[in-house]
């Protein structure tokens, strides 16, 4: 929806209207990471994410894009990872109900540790289930069956 205002001066009135801004969801969440290779090796062995191509950037920005279905994590290498606290900053990746307990016991077997146990929890009456995992390189990821389409496109 446009942006309108209106001025009003002694002697006259206008309205402006602006454009508008539109955005129709996440092209893809950029992760920093001290250890490539044992981000890559999460983010494809264990998460099941295939590296996509990326461009040259140089040297200065060491890094690797990686895509499952409509989610692309781009990963940017860094000397010394940011502190956290709590879960925060985190990445949520969407899982959908019908395979959140199934995934949650994929991500065991696999050895993934979790920053708690799965646990749903009422959101605006409805159930939920969320669990959160961390990276090698310390990046906190909320797993979650909470779809991120909007409700008449589910």
């Amino acid at each position: 929806m446009p942006v309108s205002s209106t001025e009003t001066t002694s002697t006259t009135t206008s309205t402006t209207t602006s454009p508008t801004v539109t955005v129709a969801g996440y092209s893809h969440v950029n992760l920093m990471v001290d250890d490539l290779d044992a981000a890559l090796a999460f983010y494809t062995e264990v998460m099941g994410f295939e590296l996509l191509p990326r461009p040259d950037f140089g040297e200065f920005a060491r890094g690797a894009w990686l895509g499952q279905g409509a989610a692309q994590i781009h990963l940017s290498v860094v000397e010394q990872r940011a502190t956290r606290v709590f879960f925060t900053p985190h990445i949520a990746l969407h899982i959908p109900a019908d395979s959140f307990q199934q995934t949650m016991a994929a991500l065991r077997e696999r050895g993934v540790t979790f920053l708690g146990e799965p646990s749903s929890r009422v959101d605006f009456e409805d159930e939920i289930w969320a669990a959160f995992i961390e990276d090698p390189c310390g990046n906190v990821i909320e797993l979650t069956d909470v779809d991120p389409r909007p409700a008449d496109q589910r």
